[in-house]
């Protein structure tokens, strides 16, 4: 229960019962708000959580290295 102290106490009672997401797409849009995107994060988040339809291929994109649209540097 290591990974399970780190987080909030109704995730862990969503998911034994069987009601997952709650938390995860939450967690995934601030993965993808971010400036530069960690791709190791959004990698093991695929890897543990499922994925919502509306952003699969959008993460997808990125793990597979064929690219988000560039963002300028300001």
């Amino acid at each position: 229960m290591t990974d399970d102290s780190q987080r909030n106490f109704r995730s862990v009672y969503y998911e034994k019962v069987g009601f997952r997401g709650v938390e995860e797409k939450k967690s995934l849009e601030i993965l993808l708000k971010d400036d530069r995107l960690d791709i190791e994060k959004l990698c093991t988040f695929s890897q543990r959580f499922p994925l919502p339809s509306m952003y699969r291929a959008l993460v997808w994109k990125a793990l597979l290295g064929d690219g988000l649209p560039q963002r300028p540097v300001p």
